[in-house]
């Protein structure tokens, strides 16, 4: 089992599969994949999104935060773990973002794979630490590349970043700290949308992903209303975006954070007041975590106690039809790692749960 390990741990530390190599045509349609929230049983849950995800030829997965839960040790690998062999939390907290690697990240293979921070990879851990530790997945070569591209305006590696595809700027967004948005990370996005927005671009599709939902969302009980900064700033980007798509564009807004599947999220009266159009957003964070019930306000296509991404299917006019892919414990089970206990999976797949 050790000899594996070391593998697949090597496996995922060679230079990341460019997206490029695989890139469609521009009049093809095209999908990708995302979710967060995969601690607690995400070793038991990923495993099966990344055959989903191969099996339907998205052409990329993005992870929008909380790899392990580093405030206590995550039911998965406490139950991977050999017999008569306990996690320490000392040990925990060495091996956690090393287990994320090789139980979840492993499992999709030569998939590209693009990464946000949770506001669990502030747990013990800092900035810093997330960028070093990650540094091969935000600099993988589409990112690189881009940053290249974007010259003087073009962000640090680091945990705000974005890359194009197909007419199509994805962007990933940082606010899971109550020091952003910083006035750096504003900066750069501005910078950002104002290339996006001149006519020659070539992007017709904005795409941000980011852990946390920007403020007055149907999930507002738990986003960036819960501080000042993050009120304040996430407003003023919605506004942006906002902007951005009267202006032409398609704009979509994905994050993870609370443990449940709803679309429709700014569909709110506050969000309402400024405009009979709101820009569509979801919130889908449910790839192991302890799941949450919905709240109060959530749409009715809403669903807690499931396991799950979704799948963004984009077509040639640079539209983007979203929909909930569901996990099974059967799933989980035909695509679970050789030393993953069935009644451990079982016990995930039942509760893990409010």
């Amino acid at each position: 089992m050790k000899t594996k390990f070391l593998l697949v741990l090597a496996t995922l530390l060679a230079l990341p599969l460019a997206l490029s190599a695989q890139s469609p045509a521009p009049s093809t349609t095209w999908s990708f994949a995302f979710s967060g929230d995969s601690r607690n049983c995400g070793d038991f849950v990923m495993p099966a999104i990344a055959a989903h995800v191969k099996d339907e030829g998205d052409l990329l997965y993005w992870h929008l935060g909380d790899f392990r839960a580093l405030y206590m040790i995550d039911e998965d690998m406490k139950a991977m773990q050999p017999t008569g062999s306990p996690l320490n939390n000392d040990d925990y907290l060495s091996r956690a973002w090393d287990d994320f690697r090789v139980h979840q990240l492993a499992s999709f293979g030569q998939l590209p794979l693009f990464i946000g921070r949770g506001n669990h990879e502030n747990i013990h851990k800092t900035r810093e630490d997330y960028i070093k530790a990650f540094a091969d997945y935000l600099n993988r070569p589409e990112i690189a590349a881009q940053r290249a591209a974007d010259g003087p305006s073009a962000a640090p590696i680091g945990p705000w970043y974005h890359w194009t595809h197909q007419g199509v700027d994805f962007v990933t967004l940082d606010n899971t700290s109550h020091d952003e948005f910083s006035d750096a990370q504003l900066s750069w996005l501005r910078a950002l949308l104002d290339r996006d927005l001149k006519p020659n671009s070539g992007i017709r599709t904005i795409i941000v992903g980011m852990h946390e939902a920007l403020p007055h969302s149907t999930g507002s009980e738990h986003a960036m209303d819960d501080w000042s900064r993050g009120n304040s700033t996430g407003e003023l980007v919605y506004h942006w975006l906002y902007d951005a798509q009267s202006a032409g564009k398609h704009v979509y807004l994905l994050a993870s954070h609370s443990h449940y599947y709803s679309p429709n999220v700014y569909n709110t009266s506050y969000w309402k007041q400024y405009s009979k159009e709101v820009v569509p957003g979801w919130i889908m964070g449910a790839a192991g975590a302890h799941r949450y019930k919905l709240p109060k306000g959530a749409d009715p296509a809403a669903r807690d106690h499931i396991y799950g991404y979704m799948q963004g299917t984009v077509n040639p006019d640079g539209t983007v039809n979203f929909s909930l892919r569901e996990i099974s414990e059967d799933d989980m089970i035909k695509n679970k790692w050789p030393n993953a206990p069935l009644d451990a999976i079982h016990e995930c797949f039942i509760h893990n749960s409010d």
